[in-house]
């Protein structure tokens, strides 16, 4: 049999719902219904005083919280702890500030949104997050300055880098320029493109080539690839047995 989980309960009593709930009434549906040991309040749950008591119980052996208060979109980081499930009961939102205060209805219902967190608190486990190993492989498609400098880049920050290029030489269009414009001031001189440093900054980074691989002749769906003749060939037969 799996060892029972020790839940502590918390009821805040600000924000109106102590003067709109009866909270003795509410901390007994934890206390004799569902037989927790500790369900206390407090005027000022996420004040100091309040989280510090929530951390003392944590440390004392809690397994899981179930805080009674506001919503859970408030104060998420005041009531998160590390390691420990939390359950947040709307009762400010979804009871006291929507319900006639000090009625029955209104009572009953905030009774049942203990219950469901309690029994939340009881079913639920923490998730485990998952641990994969991530492959370090980068795949870089061009060789131009940005495909080059993309692929040192990743390689420093410790990717293994499969850099690719069409041509049978690295450089681009810029390869193709003997100069470059200015960018430094003046302004007034063309300058050096500087890819020959970057290739053989490309190529020293490089442990090993490989020889191109085989380019098709056309892309599909184009006049000169096979598929497309034979789509032509077949709309061209069908023509002629039409007529």
């Amino acid at each position: 049999m799996a060892e029972q989980k020790k839940i502590t309960a918390y009821v805040c009593t600000g924000c109106d719902i102590g003067k709109s709930l009866d909270v003795e009434a509410l901390k007994k549906v934890a206390t004799d219904e569902y037989k927790l040991e500790i369900c206390r309040d407090s005027k000022w749950l996420c004040g100091p005083d309040g989280v510090e008591t929530i951390k003392k119980d944590i440390a004392d052996g809690a397994d899981a919280v179930v805080l009674a208060a506001c919503s859970p979109r408030a104060m998420a980081e005041t009531f998160s702890f590390n390691g420990t499930q939390v359950e947040r009961i709307n009762l400010r939102e979804h009871v006291v500030w929507s319900h006639k205060p000090n009625d029955e209805d209104t009572q009953a219902l905030a009774e049942d949104y203990l219950r469901m967190g309690i029994v939340r608190a009881q079913k639920a486990k923490l998730p485990t997050p998952p641990v994969e190993e991530v492959d370090k492989s980068l795949l870089v498609v061009g060789g131009g300055v940005t495909g080059m400098t993309a692929a040192l880049d990743a390689a420093k920050a410790g990717y293994k880098v499969t850099l690719i290029e069409k041509e049978d030489h690295l450089g681009g269009w810029v390869a193709k320029s003997a100069k470059s414009f200015p960018r430094r001031p003046p302004y007034r001189e063309l300058e050096d493109t500087g890819i020959e440093d970057l290739i053989s900054q490309v190529e020293e980074t490089t442990a090993s080539r490989s020889s191109r691989a085989p380019r098709s002749r056309a892309l599909p769906g184009s006049r000169g690839s096979s598929t497309a003749r034979s789509a032509r060939e077949a709309r061209r037969s069908s023509s002629r047995q039409a007529r």
